[in-house]
């Protein structure tokens, strides 16, 4: 299985993701890991033995901006500087990286070399980088592209992250900044979680559909609704923390998990250099102080602070220099200046750590028995200084604002008090029984959706076609074998939907919905300009390394020229104001329809039908208008009859109340039901003739040239296809798959892929024999019908 794992954030948040891809690509999975993140990280990735793929983005300045605005709602300072479209403009280069990242070769930062075209052949196209498109996604919440990626592509989806985002009323978001300290905050604590969604989604939504709609071709969303997407569509969610430090709170479901500390098998061979060897076995364990990747506006200022303190409680401390800068030349005996020193090979070696409480420094503190005093800057770090508070590991976190080095070292000397220590050795004993990463893989694998997704020939392969008009799965090796031997033609295949995300449900009730067609009409202008500016700007010298692919248009020089831009503009514009009413009328049906089920929990709401072009909107519009119609009518006899059963149990009078309930749910879905009823015809018709136009009514999925000359590449017969058409094909493999072309490109990838793991299985002569002996007589064991079994001319 080719799994992508997207992580956007610091050197902390993609080291947990390092261990997790290892246990991934080794026995019993021996999945094909690529780690997709920032091109700063690209050597730490491969030299723990992981694929990598750039994303774009850089960290440093992710840092910087985030020490500077630790909230979510940023600074006017930064507004005026400029920094928010910066950081608006990164995330849209990451966005695009993400998607790259699934569905391309290479690594995204070096260019894919073609031969010229009267050169390329079988042969040559062997030389080229593995194909890759992702057959599931593992991510963090921030890139953003996840859950958009994998409703394009139809593959699982697994979130995995260090600090909560799943709603809950134990602990607030870590990003809302919740006074914990006062009354009740239960009911606070849960709607913080939609808060901040919400603000993040309404701030990034432009962003998002401009992706959605000119990247993956896919239907714009609204801030009101695209902000529950995880929690509505239960994405399966596993924590990479200590259950010991935190448990998994009482509100959570089944599919959100807590695997334990995500670790990184330590270096065995490694040593410390010379000098810090010296200085640790010169006196008493130092105590820690370092900030990371955290970046500070006055290092010289933070350097005196640290020394203060030191000078104060009369210890031996290790100083982190980090990206901040913190040293100088003027440093007592009693401290030593580190550089970059694995915390998993230092912290035993400390009697205390001072960190600005990122969560992969604040595992490997935790885990080693370090009493730890967490700095927050930004983010979850005050979140995870108050977790570790509570635990009795550490005191109470203090702002890197409001620190000063009487409040450091007052921090530090109550991480040094024996009661500390010793509930930190206590954790860190409960912490070394945990498996954690191999906990995340196990979790990974029993979802519901990571279920029947292998081959009917290979089972241990993952299936990426389905035999049409049957349910018989093929991996891409198994096709290879079965078109090479002459059984099987491309026409006989349709690439497999491993599952479906229901993105499209839409609003909530018919108001929102208006409110969402409007709002996203206005969206959609704004992206007009927007790219109308990019595209009269645009030229070969401003494309960066990590977009100069060959075969991207761009990059060949096909830079839109003003004429082209400004037809293009006028197009979008008119798309959208014709858009509108269909918007409009598709968003009432889907808030109608809703409705029931999101303010009354009415589990009788059906999912409906996917709209994918004229005819299924058809379809699933007259299956509203059936269904719609029956379940508001028998709802008012049914519904009070289903309150009473559920709640009769409950005691004396809980019937009675449970068939008021339900009236009032009947009543409800009377007018609501049917409403979406009479609406849904036109609503999804019109959504459906809309989508087919967009599309340009290709809505099948049937082999096309590309397709075809590599087909006849795999079966040894190049030359029918001539050169020019395998090399159209190989330079379509290496471009970016796009706008309405991606189907045809992704189809062309998977027959590459084919090509490749049957050329990589007879680099072994005497193993690609059995298998694909094996392969044939599975086959004929299905007994599949005759018309499939026979190559059309």
């Amino acid at each position: 299985m080719n799994i992508a794992i997207l992580i956007t954030g610091s050197r902390g948040d993609v080291q947990p993701f390092i261990a997790l891809g290892n246990v991934l690509q080794k026995s019993p999975y021996n999945h094909r890991v690529r780690i997709c993140t920032h091109p700063n990280f690209k050597d730490f990735v491969t030299d723990n033995g992981l694929e990598f793929y750039s994303i774009g983005g850089d960290p440093e300045k992710l840092m910087s901006y985030m020490v500077r605005n630790p909230g979510v709602i940023p600074s006017f300072e930064s507004m005026k500087a400029g920094d928010v479209g910066d950081r608006r403009e990164e995330i849209a280069e990451m966005l695009e990286g993400c998607w790259r990242a699934c569905t391309q070769a290479g690594n995204g930062m070096d260019p894919i070399k073609l031969p010229e075209t009267s050169k390329i052949s079988s042969e040559t196209i062997m030389k080229l980088p593995d194909p890759f498109v992702a057959d599931a996604i593992i991510s963090n919440p921030p890139a953003y592209a996840n859950i958009h990626i994998a409703e394009k592509l139809a593959v699982p989806l697994h979130m995995v992250f260090t600090m909560p985002w799943s709603p809950t009323t134990a602990f607030a978001h870590p990003l809302a900044n919740l006074d914990t300290n006062k009354g009740d905050r239960k009911l606070a604590n849960y709607l913080s979680y939609y808060s901040m969604e919400l603000l993040t989604s309404e701030g990034l939504i432009d962003l998002i559909n401009d992706f959605r709609e000119n990247t993956l071709a896919l239907d714009p969303l609204h801030a009101a609704w695209a902000h529950q997407l995880l929690p509505q569509l239960k994405v399966p969610f596993t924590y990479c923390w200590s259950p010991a430090l935190i448990p998994k709170p009482e509100d959570w479901g089944s599919h959100i998990t807590i695997s334990g500390f995500l670790f990184m098998d330590p270096k065995k061979d490694f040593e410390f250099d010379a000098d810090l060897k010296e200085f640790l076995d010169a006196g008493e364990p130092p105590v820690y102080i370092g900030f990371g990747s955290i970046v500070v506006d006055d290092p010289e200022a933070m350097t005196k602070m640290i020394l203060d303190a030191v000078k104060q409680l009369g210890i031996r401390a290790l100083v982190s220099k980090g990206w901040g800068g913190i040293g100088g030349e003027d440093v007592p005996d009693n401290v030593f200046l580190l550089g970059n020193v694995p915390h998993d090979q230092l912290f035993p070696h400390c009697s205390a750590v001072v960190h600005h409480g990122g969560a992969g420094t604040n595992a490997i503190g935790i885990s080693l028995g370090c009493p730890t005093v967490v700095v927050p800057f930004f983010g979850d770090q005050p979140w995870w200084g108050e977790m570790i508070h509570r635990a009795g590991a550490g005191p109470s976190p203090i702002p890197y604002k409001d620190l000063d080095a009487d409040k450091l070292a007052n921090q530090i000397r109550e991480a040094l008090k024996p009661e500390t220590k010793e509930r930190a050795k206590e954790l860190a004993a409960r912490i070394k029984e945990e498996t954690g990463a191999k906990t995340a893989a196990k979790f990974f694998h029993e979802t519901q959706q990571m279920q029947d997704t292998g081959c009917f020939l290979c089972p241990d392969q993952v299936a990426v076609y389905r035999v049409r008009r049957t349910n018989i799965r093929l991996s891409a090796l198994a096709t290879g074998i079965l078109v090479d031997h002459g059984i099987l033609h491309p026409q006989h295949l349709k690439l497999i939907r491993k599952k479906r995300w229901y993105v499209e449900k839409g609003a909530q009730e018919p108001v929102i919905g208006i409110l969402g067609a409007i709002g996203t009409t206005g969206v959609g202008y704004k992206n007009c300009f927007s790219r109308l500016g990019k595209d009269l700007h645009a030229n070969k010298a401003e494309k960066s390394p990590s977009h100069v692919m060959v075969g991207d248009a761009e990059a060949a020089g096909e830079v839109p020229g003003a004429l082209k831009a400004v037809a293009k503009f006028t197009g979008s514009m008119g798309l959208n104001t014709l858009r509108f009413p269909v918007d409009l009328l598709y968003n009432v049906a889907n808030g109608c329809h809703n409705l029931p089920w999101h303010f009354f929990n009415d589990d009788t709401v059906r999912v409906r039908g996917e709209i994918s072009g004229v005819m299924s909107g058809t379809k699933v519009g007259f299956q509203e208008l059936v269904f719609g119609f029956y379940d508001a009518f028998t709802g008012v006899v049914t519904q009070p009859v289903r309150g009473y059963k559920k709640h009769s149990s409950e005691g004396v009078g809980a019937g009675a109340w449970g068939a008021t309930k339900g009236v009032g749910k009947g009543l409800v879905g009377l007018v609501s039901k049917s409403s979406a009823a009479a609406l849904g015809v036109p609503g999804y018709g019109f959504k459906g003739l809309e989508r087919s136009v967009r599309n340009g009514w290709k809505t099948n999925d049937t082999p096309n040239e590309n397709s075809l000359a590599l087909l006849n590449a795999l079966r040894g017969q190049g030359q029918r296809s001539g050169d020019e058409q395998l090399g159209n094909a190989a330079l379509s493999m290496v471009s970016q798959a796009q706008g309405n072309s991606i189907r045809k490109q992704l189809r062309g990838r998977r027959g590459w892929q084919c090509f490749m793991d049957l050329q990589h299985l007879r680099q072994n002569p005497d193993k690609a024999a059995a298998q694909e002996e094996e392969v044939l007589r599975r086959w004929d064991e299905l007994k599949v019908p005759k018309e499939f079994t026979r190559l059309e001319e």
